[in-house]
């Protein structure tokens, strides 16, 4: 008699073999969502402390650095109290120092109303785009947190919040590493105030 597999037995390993498929691929798709979920927080923590470095300049020096990316209005601007250093604005970033105090209406600083060159400087600095394809937005912080917006994970809203600057961004579906959730998915939130 020769020797061989029954069909029981080929059953058996391709029942087996498909078990082993199937778990791995469950857990190669929340290794990725975990994955993807880090990097958004990474993201985020990255902005923040752009944030925190640009304002810390503030305090030490009474000015700090607020870049235009391409495709900004490339200019000095009294009235806002930026100076441009260099950059055309066209094919390359517009590198601006700011004195930290003037605003176009001559209202009192705060970090709140600064985050429209905040929001600028963070396009500049991360290369983002004018359009909505790049992570960062400038949308009513209010909106941001509601479930189902941001219409994708990794976007990043910088918005003023009263006097001060509100940085969110929004992880995912089943991101839980964020200091916010809701039904929506996960979020991690900080309040930039003025130094």
């Amino acid at each position: 008699m020769k020797k061989g597999f029954t069909l029981i037995e080929l059953l058996v390993g391709l029942a087996i073999l498909g078990i082993l498929i199937g778990i791995s691929i469950s857990i190669y798709s929340g290794v990725v969502k975990k994955a993807e979920c880090s990097g958004n927080a990474e993201q985020h923590r990255k902005v923040v402390n752009l944030a925190k470095d640009t304002y810390a300049f503030c305090s030490l020096n009474g000015s700090t650095y607020m870049n235009s990316p391409p495709g900004s209005t490339c200019r000095s601007n009294s009235s806002s109290g930026m100076t441009k250093i260099s950059g055309d604005g066209y094919t390359t970033k517009c590198v601006k120092k700011w004195d930290c105090k003037s605003d176009w209406l001559n209202r009192k600083q705060t970090a709140g109303l600064s985050s429209g060159y905040f929001f600028d400087h963070v396009r500049a600095e991360f290369n983002q785009p004018t359009h909505s394809g790049g992570f960062v937005r400038n949308d009513q912080w209010q909106n941001f947190l509601k479930p189902n917006y941001p219409e994708r994970p990794g976007i990043t809203n910088i918005r003023d919040k009263g006097d001060d600057m509100h940085i969110a961004t929004f992880l995912g579906e089943d991101c839980s590493n964020g200091n916010f959730s809701n039904s929506g998915g996960g979020y991690k939130i900080d309040e930039i105030k003025w130094p």
